[in-house]
């Protein structure tokens, strides 16, 4: 493997007197999608901001393409892309004008021509002349994106960059993403949705309360921790029986439905159905899943990821 485009060593920040971040150590391969996941809090946007140059960390060091980002933040931030979390583009400013303003910050200068070459990998052509705060929210994210890329970076930074969008307004930006990575760059994305870890990231480090606890592809975090299946259905019963069901060596609610990580799911159905029927209680909509990314962290962490935000 190549040697790694970020470098991150045992990295401490904190904000006020919040620890944001505990001893992080973290390595990005140049041309990978490299995800980062975990709950609101975790301390995700605050390594970005390290990374980023916009956030002096309390100890430790970043490198980026061999750089260190302390001593020298202008050579750093030439070889990034940055789509921050809440974007704060300027209203008033036309979709075509805000390219060029932010292009001309990396003393990159485009011209017309460039511009909307640009605006059209994003479907903004259209838009060019269209004030910022009269584009949709999908819209908006894909300009914020392409306002990301307008200094050709190698390396683009995204903190969750599908945050509010709508599933139709989030697939288009997964493809975007995909595009930006089958050119070659290495893409960093945050998110706290496990659907778009697994869909986009080769690798995934999962982050918790300021700490990575567990780095890989998101099939090894799930074959490493040898989950069984997922038993889910909609009935009401004491989580102590269910835990003592046959087979059953986790059991929870989420909303109204139980689910129960099973090594026998057949068998654990069975004695479901049973205690149900002796509570005087029927099982509905039942489903077996494999175990994915909300199970690992769960499993790492004691609670659930869409808990913990």
């Amino acid at each position: 493997m190549s040697k790694s485009i970020i470098d991150v060593q045992s990295l401490t920040a904190v904000y006020g007197s919040v620890q944001a971040l505990k001893g992080v150590n973290l390595k990005v391969e140049k041309g990978e999608i490299f995800g980062l996941l975990g709950p609101n809090g975790a301390g995700k946007t605050t390594l970005l901001a390290v990374v980023e140059g916009l956030h002096k960390p309390q100890d430790g060091i970043v490198h980026i393409g061999g750089i260190n980002v302390q001593a020298d933040s202008t050579a750093t931030k030439r070889q990034l892309g940055i789509q921050l979390q809440k974007t704060a583009l300027m209203d008033d400013m036309t979709v075509s004008e805000l390219v060029e303003v932010y292009a001309a910050l990396y003393e990159v200068y485009l011209t017309s021509g460039q511009i909307d070459k640009l605006l059209a990998r994003f479907d903004l052509v259209e838009k060019r002349n269209t004030l910022a705060r009269r584009l949709s929210g999908g819209q908006q994210q894909r300009l914020a994106l392409a306002v990301a890329i307008a200094n050709d970076p190698q390396i683009v930074l995204l903190d969750e960059p599908t945050s509010a969008l709508d599933p139709h307004a989030r697939r288009a930006v997964w493809d975007i993403v995909r595009q930006l990575h089958d050119e070659g760059r290495t893409i960093v994305l945050t998110t706290h949705a496990m659907e778009e870890a697994e869909a986009l990231c080769g690798r995934i480090a999962i982050i918790d309360r300021g700490e990575i606890v567990a780095c890989d592809s998101p099939s090894a975090l799930i074959a490493n921790l040898q989950l069984n299946s997922m038993l889910k259905a909609t009935v009401e019963l004491p989580l102590d029986q269910v835990r003592a069901l046959p087979s059953v060596s986790h059991a929870r609610y989420t909303g109204q439905h139980l689910e129960m990580e099973t090594a026998k799911p057949e068998l654990t159905l069975s004695a479901l159905h049973e205690l149900a029927s002796s509570a005087g209680r029927s099982v509905r909509d039942v489903m077996l899943r494999q175990p994915n990314l909300e199970d690992v962290f769960l499993k790492l962490t004691g609670r659930a990821l869409s808990e913990s935000n």
